[in-house]
């Protein structure tokens, strides 16, 4: 068989330049990691508590769902526009924004627990939700894509998913002792401190990146002294107008985008309800507290599981050949998207008929956890596998993508999504698993037909770039 045939077959580590890389990425994810753990199972609960759930049930969910509307419906517009802006003035500028602004956030959460009104923790809430939304969108998008362009300027033969599955394995290993941390805390009414330690985390990561990360030098961005509103706001419309016509050109990429949209919304909707329901199934601090912890536990350890195994089947597929390493990453992504779906729609469907659930749930849960484990670094993968070359500069705006549909997603559907209170809340959730499971089967009926007639797209092989958030 042919040499340009086959993927890199060398150890990347032996690069040191790769090495670096690889230690910059890891710390940056466990950090991200770890702070998300102090708040992802959490900060649910800790709205529904402070709106009153335990008096109003259903006044409590509704405040709850709207800030998570609120908070994805400012992603939504800012997803590809900080996408875009990062494609312009350089993706180091915008990542060490997204630092800043997720210190104010984890800042934002520990003075709510100071709030004992509506109105004050509506008002905190929603600041929470828009330094959240600011935080998240600048850095998705822009720390893939410099990581991508990185990687492509010391090791071109390497491939993305070589290095993503890697700092992903690691990043569940990390949001898993964030979550026990955040839990220890919130059971004690210490909630506040996980947040603050969070802030502070952030605040050293910020000077890290700072120090740590250089800028690409194989694309052209805007010079310091043309970084003008006017200037800036006319070359994001320009790359966000060209991010849209690569995906509604492109199908499968349109599909990929649409399945991974689907499959964060469902995600978030997951994660930010889970305990609100387990909250309402337990009452005693002591059941709460122990499930809770298990939970968490069970579910970011296959996650890691999953991640650790999809760093071995990149290692297997990047010695074989550029079909079989897309065959491979198909049905990964496929069939981690698709089996979320069903275990959801299956628990609301049991939810919905009264039936007990005391193990289905946590499993149901699990499962979606799991997923997370194997679809960005998969969904990453993906995209830079099926863009074009002349289409590379617009990587950040395209991969920003999949993040603002879930967000628009969850913007429109937040509400429903969320069930009536949290003792029903999982009937909801069969919303967006329907959805994942009707676009995850879209997506890959696309990448079996591109598998069967392939054509030329970009990919990280040794020679030409033949047949990828």
């Amino acid at each position: 068989m042919r040499e340009a045939d086959h993927m890199a077959d060398e150890n990347p580590l032996e690069n040191p330049e790769v090495k670096q890389l690889w230690q910059i990425t890891a710390i940056i994810q466990v950090a991200i990691g770890f702070t998300n753990g102090l708040y992802l199972y959490t900060y649910g609960p800790y709205f529904y508590e402070k709106f009153g759930g335990d008096f109003n049930a259903s006044t409590a969910m509704l405040f709850t769902t709207v800030l998570l509307g609120v908070r994805q419906g400012m992603v939504a517009l800012l997803e590809v526009p900080t996408g875009a802006l990062a494609d312009a003035i350089g993706r180091v500028h915008v990542v060490i924004v997204s630092w800043i602004t997720r210190v104010l956030f984890f800042a934002a959460l520990a003075i709510l627990w100071l709030c004992h009104t509506l109105s004050a923790t509506a008002l905190w809430g929603i600041f929470a939700s828009i330094a959240y939304a600011v935080a998240y969108t600048t850095f998705n998008g822009a720390f893939s894509a410099w990581c991508v362009e990185r990687l492509r300027e010391i090791s071109p033969n390497t491939s993305y998913g070589w290095l993503s599955s890697r700092f992903y394995s690691y990043q569940q290993f990390a949001i898993c002792l964030g979550g026990i941390t955040a839990v220890l805390f919130y059971i004690n009414n210490l909630a506040a401190l996980g947040f603050l330690l969070a802030a502070v985390i952030s605040f050293v990561a910020m000077g890290y990146a700072m120090h740590a990360m250089q800028e690409v030098q194989s694309l052209h961005f805007l010079p310091s002294h043309q970084v003008q509103w006017a200037t800036i706001t006319k070359r994001v419309g320009e790359i966000i107008g060209r991010g849209m016509q690569v995906c509604s050109k492109t199908p499968v990429l349109f599909w990929i985008i649409m399945a991974f949209g689907s499959y964060m919304f469902l995600l978030s909707v997951v994660l930010y309800l889970w305990p609100v329901y387990l909250k309402a199934q337990f009452g005693s601090a002591h059941h709460l507290g122990r499930n809770w912890i298990a939970i968490i536990v069970a579910a970011q350890t296959l996650s890691f599981l999953s991640a650790r195994l999809l760093v071995r089947l990149n290692a297997r597929w990047h010695r074989g050949t550029a079909a079989a390493y897309m065959h491979g990453v198909r049905r990964m992504f496929t069939a981690a998207t698709v089996v979320s779906a069903l275990a959801v729609i299956s628990l609301a469907w049991g939810t919905s008929q009264h039936i007990s659930h005391l193990y289905f749930f946590p499993t149901a849960v699990m499962l979606v956890i799991l997923a997370y484990g194997v679809v960005p670094s998969c969904f990453e993968t993906l995209i830079t596998l099926y863009i074009s070359p002349d289409d590379a500069p617009h990587r950040a705006t395209i991969m920003s993508a999949g993040s603002m549909l879930r967000s628009v997603l969850i913007l429109l559907l937040a509400i429903p999504s969320g069930g009536e209170s949290g003792a029903t809340s999982p009937i909801g959730w069969a919303i967006p698993a329907t959805l994942l499971l009707f676009s995850a089967t879209i997506a890959n009926h696309y990448m079996r037909k591109i598998s069967k007639h392939p054509v030329v797209i970009e990919g990280p092989t040794p020679s030409s770039e033949t047949p990828e958030s």
